[in-house]
């Protein structure tokens, strides 16, 4: 009896845990919403404050409010609009960060979701929001470091190239942004020894060529 509760409490707490971040469907709306589909912006940030409301903030939840506030902020016609609501998520974002740097947990705990441990999916969000927005922003080089600290990161490195190769490809897009092109190279380089033929691999590729 003693043993089935245990494993009883264990699965509960397991499955309270997977509920803390946001779930793939909801993550795959916010996608869509960052690619420019304008009318699911708005469905991805009631998700994220709903998720948050009801299951309490922890980092990636965070990170993504704080992405999609920039998103509402890319898409607002007002100037001060856009000002408003991107202000607003960078500083959601910093919270969702400030969190994770806080309550470190190791790899081996921590949920997955878009085929990535939650800690890099937060950092790699986090980068790559900062490096998109528009300089008068001053968020570039905070995102660009990030990316240059996680994909220095061996266990980032062993994490499943079909999970990283977005991760990659904004990195050679900031590393070319920064004028960096030898580090854009390097990254490069490593995303061909992982997938030569991969579409995201091809499209940093052609970005250089443009570039050089």
């Amino acid at each position: 009896m003693t043993t089935f509760r245990l494993a009883l409490v264990t699965a509960c707490l397991f499955s309270a845990n997977a509920l803390a971040i946001p779930s793939d469907a909801a993550i795959e709306i916010y996608n869509k919403a960052a690619q420019g589909d304008e009318s699911l912006v708005e469905v991805a940030h009631q998700s994220f404050e709903q998720h948050i409301a009801e299951r309490g903030a922890e980092a990636l939840s965070l990170v993504y409010l704080g992405s999609t506030q920039t998103l509402m902020g890319r898409d607002a016609w007002m100037p001060w609009n856009k000002m408003t609501y991107t202000e607003k998520g960078l500083a959601t974002i910093a919270k969702g960060l400030d969190l994770l740097a806080a309550n470190p947990t190791p790899l081996a705990e921590q949920q997955t979701r878009q085929g990535l441990p939650e800690s890099f999916l937060a950092k790699s969000l986090a980068a790559s929001t900062f490096t998109l927005l528009p300089e008068m922003f001053n968020h570039f080089d905070r995102g660009y470091e990030l990316f240059l600290e996680l994909l220095d990161d061996d266990e980032f490195k062993q994490q499943k190239y079909a999970a990283t190769a977005w991760v990659y490809l904004y990195a050679v897009q900031a590393a070319l942004n920064a004028g960096d092109m030898p580090q854009a190279k390097v990254w490069l380089d490593q995303m061909q020894q992982r997938g030569a033929q991969h579409p995201l691999t091809q499209q940093a590729a052609n970005m250089i060529n443009s570039a050089a």
